[in-house]
């Protein structure tokens, strides 16, 4: 739990030179902020990552691993729910720590189910409200939250979102602030993806790795990666994902030529090279 939490927060005026420029030009711009953690991340390049509650748990685990790469690059931005802002802090956490939790409502209002994510949040980055401590999230708050959200950061991924959805509401306020839009595909007919797939129809761009992001900003990641030295093995069942894009552990022993009962472990190997995530189920899908 926080300890003495009202007093631990540092105020700031929209005259301080702290206050985020990205806000400074909204007509509805808050005129003060209460923060906990390391404020000097309001003066860095960010980016957005939202996703609705609902977000199914394979496009979580790919969105995780997304942001952890993106966040050597920039300070994610999203806020405290569960689902896609859950994956993008624990994807900026396993990464480089730089995460931004926007609130909806004051610091007395922190949701309860996540106090101790939001706790190593505090720690490593920063945790951000434009209300007072006690004020109580209301149904309106989380929209404008979503518009503070969209204008914070350079670009917005979203991770999951149906056709009606708060999610999209942040997408639609970034592209109003002209900045880029960037979400996860779906296959056709998914009622957790219809969102994103509308956004990509739309021009928002098609999202599979961080490359398809820092690519569009200029960024070059690949050479640190390239670095990552791999076994026979994990060469072989790499490629093998590479080819097949996800795939259940028993097809990928079959097409990499690796024993089934060795590929667990090089999958797991894989994983903490940060070049495979796993899906559930015994699938497998590449980073």
């Amino acid at each position: 739990m926080f300890i003495d939490l009202k007093n631990n927060l540092t105020e700031i005026e929209f005259s301080s030179s702290e206050y985020p420029l990205e806000w400074k030009a909204l007509t509805d711009a808050p005129k003060r902020l209460y923060a906990l953690g390391d404020v000097s991340l309001l003066r860095k390049r960010k980016f957005t990552v939202v996703g609705s509650r609902r977000t199914p748990a394979n496009a979580l685990k790919i969105g995780a691993q997304i942001v952890k790469d993106v966040s050597e690059a920039f300070v994610i931005v999203t806020g405290t729910a569960d689902g896609g802002d859950n994956a993008a802090i624990e994807g900026a956490l396993a990464g480089s720590g730089k995460i931004i939790c926007v609130l909806a409502g004051g610091f007395s209002a922190l949701p309860q189910a996540n106090l101790s994510l939001l706790q190593r949040v505090a720690q490593k980055g920063l945790l951000l409200s434009p209300h007072e401590f006690e004020t109580p999230v209301r149904s309106f708050s989380y929209e404008y939250r979503n518009k503070l959200l969209a204008a914070l950061g350079e670009g917005t991924l979203v991770l999951g979102a149906a056709e009606k959805s708060g999610a999209l509401i942040t997408a639609r306020y970034a592209e109003s602030f002209g900045k880029k839009i960037f979400a996860l595909p779906y296959a056709p007919g998914s009622s957790a993806g219809g969102g994103c797939n509308a956004l990509i129809k739309k021009g928002g761009y098609l999202t599979e790795n961080s490359v398809d992001i820092l690519g569009r900003f200029g960024i070059n990641l690949i050479e640190k990666k390239s670095t990552v030295s791999l076994t026979a093995d994990e060469e072989k069942l790499y490629e093998a994902l590479k080819d097949l894009s996800e795939g259940h552990i028993n097809e990928l022993a079959s097409r990499s030529g690796v024993p089934a009962f060795k590929a667990r472990g090089v999958l797991s190997a894989l994983e903490v090279k940060g070049l495979a995530v796993s899906l559930g189920g015994n699938r497998y899908s590449v980073c």
